[in-house]
This record gives structure tokens, C-alpha cells and sequence, in this order.
């Protein structure tokens, strides 16, 4: 079977080299391999046109999922192979990944995404809160289960990607990969998660840099969960999800994370105000159910449900 391989790119010099090269040395290595450059102005297209790869620029950073469009759009193949730029693939990814497929059903594979870098408070909390890795047994996906394949690293059939629209852009860099695998998944798919697929991050963190990193991950599901249509309760829960981190870091003993958990708080509100007075600022979604729910305060939730309760007896 032949296999086009992308690689979504945005100013990663230090890290897109070894990358392609450990695609390159797959032992199933791709029929093609793309370059999406989503507008960057480091040395990152320098380096990868060193490889043996064809690449496809965007004029300016239009998001990860915009980058995934494109891939798929320009593919040659029926199947397509996603490596995150600052992930390193073992040899027998591809080939691991490819063995799903035999199931006619299966439209999609990912493997394990183990954190290389987990020394220091700030790598630690990103291996334990923002850990991509979903264990070490085969998992069988199909809907409705709640789990998803994670986007640094899968192989897709091209058609069913298309067949469900694409990458929805409006989730830019995060949230996109949750989305497609649940549009697939409702199409009455299967998905495959492979445990002797594997690749390292290799990401490595500031407490600077992983306050940024969360709140940038956690953005697209606050806001399609409503969360900034009321500020004020997002400002709450920013703090509420703090002291529950906390509480959890110090009964399993992660107490070096705590510095960490008790800045988070602040810097989310901060980014959440920032972004609140922006003149980009997106416009309000219509958000309802136990999602939205979450950003009330237990009592008042308690409260709200007993009111919806009696409007529907009524």
C-alpha cells in the first residue's frame, strides 16, 4: 500500500532535520513525502530542502489544521502519514501503523507518543497533564467510546478524511485531531490505537513556556465549551482547576509540580483577560449541556439543573 507522509511545519529548525530523517529511514518508508510550511520565518525550509521532500508553503501561519487541508488536498496516495515536526519516529512506526489496515473497517492508526524530556518541574507537568501516550495494549476505537487518536502521529485513509470535510480550521492548532477522529467515528468507522507504534517528544519546556502551551491547548475547548462567554466564570474556574491539580499533585506525591499548578491560575487569567479585550476576539458560541455547565460553581449548578428539571415537568 502506498503511503503519502506530511510533516505540518511552523519555525522548527532545531527540531525538523532528525525528524524527516527518521521518516526517511522507516523500514516502510512513504511513496512521498510533503512539507507543509505554515509561514515560517526561521530557517526551517532551508533545512528541509536539504531532504528529499516536496514542500508546500503558506504565505502566512494559517494553523495546524489549515496545514492538515493542505496535505491531504495535494496527497497522492490513499493513505496519509502524520509525524509531528518535533517528534522522532522509531523504524517500524509506519510499518506498525500500516498492519491495522488489513481490517477493512479501519480508517485510521495512531501509536504511543512517549515525552524524551521529562526532567524538571516544567517537563514534568507537561508529561502528566498535557501526555498524549494511551498506554501499552491495543485499543479498538469505535463510536461511541470517548477516546481519540492523537494528531502528532497517524495514518489515515485519505477518502474517509474528505468524505467527513476535512480538518475544520476554526480550531487552528489544537482540538482538530479530537474533532476529526470523532466525525469519523460517528461515520461509522473504526480507529486503531497501536502500542508497538511509537515515537519520543521531543519538546522540552520552561515553566514560561508550559503556562504559554497550556492555556494555548486548552483554548479551543474552553471556548466551543462557552467558556468565554462569561469571563467572570471563566477567571473562577481557572482557579478551581488550580486547587483540584493541586490537591491531586500532593496526594500522588508530585509535589515538585506544585509551584507549577499554583501559577497556572494566574497566567490563565491573564491570557483569558488579554484575549478577552483583543480586537480579534472571536465571537460567542452557543454552548449548553454538562460542559458548559462546569465553569459554575458546584451549588449553582446544583441549582440551575433543578430549575431546567422543573421546566421540563412544567
Amino acid at each position: 500500500m502506498k503511503i503519502s507522509a506530511y510533516l505540518p511545519c511552523y519555525n522548527v529548525e532545531r527540531y525538523v532535520g532528525p525528524t524527516i530523517e527518521a521518516i526517511l529511514a522507516q523500514t516502510h518508508p512513504p511513496d512521498e513525502f510533503l512539507i507543509i510550511d505554515d509561514g515560517s520565518t526561521d530557517t526551517t525550509i532551508d533545512i528541509a530542502a536539504n531532504y528529499p521532500v516536496r514542500i508546500i508553503r503558506h504565505e502566512k501561519n494559517k494553523g495546524l489544521a489549515a496545514a492538515r487541508n493542505t496535505a491531504f488536498a495535494n496527497a497522492k496516495h490513499e493513505l496519509v502519514a502524520a509525524m509531528d515536526s518535533d517528534a522522532l519516529a522509531e523504524k517500524e512506526w509506519m510499518e506498525s501503523l500500516l498492519d491495522a489496515f488489513k481490517d477493512p473497517r479501519v480508517v485510521g492508526s495512531s501509536g504511543r507518543l512517549i515525552e524524551k524530556f521529562r526532567e524538571g518541574a516544567a517537563n514534568a507537568w507537561r508529561s502528566t497533564y498535557l501526555a498524549q501516550d494511551l498506554g501499552e495494549n491495543r485499543i479498538e476505537i469505535e463510536w461511541p467510546s470517548h477516546k481519540r487518536l492523537g494528531g502528532f502521529g497517524t495514518l489515515l485513509r485519505k477518502d474517509a478524511v474528505l468524505a467527513v470535510g476535512g480538518y475544520n480550521e476554526r480550531y487552528r492548532t489544537n482540538y482538530e485531531d479530537v474533532d476529526m477522529c470523532t466525525r469519523l467515528l460517528q461515520a461509522g468507522h473504526k480507529l486503531i490505537f497501536e502500542p508497538r507504534a511509537i515515537a519520543y517528544h521531543l519538546r522540552q519546556d520552561t515553566v514560561r513556556t508550559i503556562l504559554r502551551t497550556s492555556w494555548r491547548s486548552q483554548f479551543d475547548t474552553h471556548y466551543f465549551n462557552g467558556g468565554y462567554n462569561n469571563i467572570p466564570l471563566k477567571l473562577l474556574h481557572n482557579f478551581r482547576w488550580s486547587r483540584a491539580m493541586m490537591w491531586n499533585d500532593w496526594r500522588a506525591g508530585n509535589k515538585s509540580l506544585l509551584g507549577v499548578d499554583a501559577l497556572m491560575p494566574w497566567y490563565h487569567s491573564y491570557a483569558d483577560l488579554k484575549y478577552r479585550f483583543s480586537p480579534g476576539r472571536l465571537p460567542p458560541v452557543d454552548a449548553e449541556g454538562p460542559n458548559a455547565e462546569l465553569y459554575y460553581p458546584r451549588p449553582i449548578r446544583a441549582l440551575r439543573r433543578r430549575r431546567r428539571n422543573s421546566h421540563q415537568r412544567a
